[in-house]
């Protein structure tokens, strides 16, 4: 069996300097890193990544199976290639939000710098017949840089975030070598089959490759990049197990008695422009305002992970979310009930599964996004029980494949206070016939169907992975 060789921005571990000068390893939480890791310990592989520390992590200090290959940045790389380029040109171009990308040439310029040293150091760690997996937009430029210098490897890229359209993309000065280094690979994923389209569509207007569908490919040269789209999913077996749980139930009540009220609402976000939290917020408020006979009987739980704290507009977006919240507390607060409780923190995993399952109805409303693993996250938490109803942003990548949610325009805070009103009113039966629908996708599609999927792509140049069968397969289960 061929080696796998995961390459990514960050890490499945954190390394933190002691004022001893000695570091301590943590391995960071999350579905992703799981599901990588065992792929890599079933071929023997190895995790190259920024770690922050010049050596390679070997598994005796680590606790992983392989060792992690360091790659080597400087404190001004990583200041324009990944929160310059990555961060202020890439992510909200993906995003659409044209007016807050930075188009600075000395991004770019790290940006190159930085991918030409993930290549050199995925070259020198990788031998003949290997599967290398590159992950996401940080590293645009590496597939192609490893296909100028060797034909014996398996490249693959996963793009994570959505793909914009020829008029959006097509903004980007250095649009031409962003796709030329994507398409150095041999398989490219994306989220959903409007990316796979879009992407097709950037490919033959900006390089004028030829396109085709069924399945979907680029032609470049004497070679043909095969195109497919494979949403990622979660660990639902381990959200269910966990929610399931003694303790994690205890928790749940107790959050219950202690918010007092009939009705939990919740949002799950990381502070971010793209995630849609002042509409979200003002949707409730429109919500309470129409609906007086609800406001001593909810409470909405709003979760705000902290974020690039050092960013003035991130800075700005906090102060907006905090006035909004003040205004709800201070209106609509009936007898001692308040109608809103807002936390400005992390959660640790058995946590936030308790706030998840205390929560009748989950908001999830990015304004876009390329799949969104919340919405994942909730209804694992409430398959066993069959009950909860989910609110979902008509633009996060999950919608394609979670039409039973409640669908909602996250611009329109009208249409989020209607979409609320419907989900407290939703009769049981209901709520039980969608969840129920959404809990079999969701187990279905898991992260370990993603892992094997596009590895089995990856190894086999003509294993089939249907692109548009898979979302059918989705949405109607």
């Amino acid at each position: 069996m061929s080696k796998l060789h995961v390459v990514s921005n960050r890490a499945p571990i954190e390394v933190e300097t002691r004022d001893d000068g000695g570091r301590s390893i943590r391995p960071t939480v999350g579905g992703l890193a799981s599901a990588l890791d065992d792929a890599i310990r079933r071929r023997s592989g190895t995790w190259i990544a920024w770690t922050g520390s010049p050596d390679t992590l070997l598994p005796d200090e680590t606790g992983l199976d392989y060792p992690i290959t360091s790659v080597h940045l400087s404190d001004v790389e990583i200041a324009h290639y990944y929160s310059g380029f990555s961060n202020q040109v890439l992510w909200p171009l993906c995003h659409m939000f044209l007016d807050r990308c930075r188009f600075q040439p000395e991004f770019w310029a790290a940006y190159e710098s930085a991918n030409q040293r993930f290549a050199e150091t995925v070259e020198a760690v990788a031998e003949p017949g290997d599967l290398v997996w590159i992950n996401d937009f940080h590293l645009c430029l590496v597939p192609g840089l490893l296909r100028r210098r060797t034909r014996d490897l398996r490249l693959g890229v996963f793009w994570h975030t959505p793909f914009p359209p020829p008029p959006i993309f097509g903004v980007l000065r250095w649009r031409e070598p962003v796709l030329e280094g994507l398409l150095g690979a041999d398989v490219i994923g994306l989220q959903t089959n409007d990316d796979v389209r879009n992407f097709l569509d950037c490919c033959h207007q900006f390089l004028g490759h030829h396109v085709g569908e069924d399945p979907a490919r680029v032609v470049v040269g004497d070679r043909e990049v095969r195109v497919v789209a494979l949403p990622v999913g979660i660990d639902t077996a381990a959200f269910e197990r966990r929610a399931a749980s003694d303790d994690i139930l205890r928790q749940r009540d107790r959050l219950r008695a202690t918010l007092g009220a009939e009705v939990v609402l919740m949002g799950v976000d990381r502070l971010d422009y793209t995630k849609g939290i002042p509409e979200r917020l003002l949707g409730y408020e429109r919500f309470l305002e129409r609906h007086p006979r609800w406001r001593p009987r909810c409470t909405f739980v709003q979760l705000v992970v902290p974020s690039r704290d050092q960013v003035e507009d991130y800075r700005e977006m906090k102060r907006r979310i905090d006035e909004i919240v003040g205004r709800i507390m201070g209106t609509y607060t009936v007898d001692g009930h308040s109608p809103i409780v807002y936390l400005y923190t992390a959660l640790d995993q058995e946590r936030l599964t308790a706030y998840y399952g205390a929560a009748d109805t989950a908001l999830v409303t990015p304004m876009r996004d390329g799949m969104n693993l919340v919405a994942k996250e909730y209804v694992a938490c409430h398959a066993a029980a069959g009950d909860g109803v989910l609110i979902l942003s008509e633009f996060a990548g999950a919608a394609r494949g979670m039409r039973e949610a409640v669908l909602v325009n996250p611009y329109d805070p009208e249409a989020i206070g209607r979409a609320i009103e419907e989900a407290v009113d939703m009769p049981h039966g209901e709520r039980a016939r969608r969840m129920h629908a959404l809990a079999v996708r969701v187990r279905t599609h898991d992260i370990h169907w993603w892992t094997d999927a596009f590895l089995s792509l990856l190894a086999e140049p003509m294993a089939t992975v249907p692109g548009p069968a898979v979302e059918a397969a989705l949405a109607w289960p």
